[in-house]
């Protein structure tokens, strides 16, 4: 890992196509580079389905994908007949992965509790390797001088992995507002960087030791990409649609 060039990109929500060009921009060799994924795969952006199979195959040839608080909805939402669930999944951006899986065609009259238990049975049918992949992804990654991680940690606990799990995928204010007393420097997505910033401004924002990537790509933004060569930063992107 210490040889190999690190290239960071979080919250792609399905923005297949911005990914695709992003990696190409940067030349990426998965023989060469460690290409990490902070989560956050699916909802929102056009093309979910497409970008949870792409992101197999890079794992596959050696990636590193985490797990977001959008795969975790979704994983949830597929579990369990908890309507309050449904609810929270449907009202942050699930409809449109739920239709890359099995087709608009299959709400011609809206979103019934029929048609949600339906569309559970068939994602679990038709796409178990999809919600197997999505169930085995970690919560973070470590090297010595970074931690990869979706949302943050708590950054008042002595041990950070103590850090709940739900934390790491949700954490805001808490983790965003404080410093943390640990010597590596956090790269991680879930709050977009204007919304560190306070300002529109999509670029990677660079912290006390906290590095944000979430560029906003699926709300027109742009997809970041924080490239880690030795002990130095460049950063890439490529504009949302």
């Amino acid at each position: 890992m210490s040889n190999k060039r690190i290239l960071a990109i979080s919250d792609v929500h399905g923005c297949y196509q911005e990914l695709v060009q992003l990696l190409q921009l940067n030349d990426y060799n998965p023989k060469e580079d460690q290409l990490i994924l902070l989560g956050d795969y699916i909802d929102r952006g056009p093309e979910p389905k497409r970008t949870v199979a792409y992101m197999k195959e890079l794992v596959e040839e050696g990636a590193i994908a985490l797990r977001g608080n959008h795969d975790q909805m979704f994983l949830d939402f597929i579990r369990s007949e908890d309507a309050d669930k449904e609810q929270l999944y449907l009202m942050n951006g699930g409809m449109t992965t739920l239709e890359s899986y099995v087709g608009k065609e299959h709400f011609p009259k809206g979103i019934t509790r029929a048609d949600l238990f339906s569309v559970k049975q068939l994602i679990k049918e038709n796409d178990r390797d999809h919600v197997e992949f999505l169930s085995n992804l970690p919560y973070y990654y470590e090297t010595e001088e970074h931690l990869f991680i979706h949302a943050g940690i708590d950054p008042t606990l002595e041990d950070w992995k103590d850090t709940p799990d739900y934390d790491k995928i949700w954490i805001r204010y808490p983790f965003l507002a404080f410093d943390h007393p640990h010597d590596f420097t956090v790269v991680h997505g879930h709050t977009p960087t204007q919304g560190i910033r306070g300002e529109k401004d999509n670029s990677v924002f660079f912290g006390n030791k906290k590095i944000g990537i979430d560029g906003a790509c699926a709300y027109g933004g742009r997809l970041n990409c924080l490239t880690i060569t030795g002990g130095s930063y460049q950063t890439s992107y490529v504009e949302g649609e």
